[in-house]
């Protein structure tokens, strides 16, 4: 842990391993694999471009979405908050057990009076967090990218985290399980990252 103030955890693919997770929610909602794929190149070209804040973050995503969807704004957004991220939630809490490691890492951190920080790519973080069997408020905060203005590796994701956390960058460790990500914003600010 050396002298380290903050850690930054990614959630999905860190807390838990999250392969064969696509192929799942596929399976369980095979007339949804067109959307699925939209979602993901979406997400993909909007990789650690900066949107100032969560309005601006999802009227570009949305937009990009269902263009590539052939539907309206507002019929992706439903589509996603009803359908796509529910059924995520679901097969993380059924298939996708938390990570060996996670627990007794969060009791050194705890021990040794580090602050820590869920930063998620995704929406749902709480709940997620929940199926798993966590509970958020064993977190200082729990916070999805897009609500703050963007997705990594934007560095202005650390600066928010850092700043209100009042501890600076080079005080912060990241553990995430993509180095073009997680990794990356780590670098861009100055913090040290650990890929789990």
């Amino acid at each position: 842990m050396k002298n380290y103030k903050l850690v930054i955890f990614d959630l999905d693919g860190t807390l838990y391993d999250k392969r064969g997770l696509s192929l799942r929610m596929v399976l369980h909602a095979p007339l949804d694999i067109r959307n699925m794929q939209a979602e993901r190149a979406t997400r993909a070209s909007l990789k650690g471009i900066w949107q100032d804040d969560e309005k601006h973050f999802y009227d570009t995503y949305f937009q990009r979405m269902a263009a590539r969807m052939h539907c309206s704004a507002t019929v992706a957004e439903q589509w996603y908050n009803q359908r796509y991220m529910p059924l995520m939630v679901k097969m993380i809490g059924k298939y996708q057990p938390l990570s060996e490691w996670v627990m007794p890492f969060i009791a050194e951190c705890k021990e040794k009076g580090v602050k820590m920080v869920v930063l998620s790519d995704y929406e749902y973080a709480e709940e997620k967090l929940r199926t798993l069997g966590l509970n958020p408020e064993l977190f200082d905060w729990v916070v999805s990218a897009p609500l703050l203005g963007g997705l990594k590796p934007a560095p202005e994701l650390m600066h928010i985290i850092t700043e209100r956390m009042g501890v600076a960058p080079q005080d912060c460790l990241v553990i995430g399980d993509r180095d073009d990500t997680d990794g990356e914003m780590a670098r861009r600010t100055g913090a040290q990252f650990r890929k789990v």
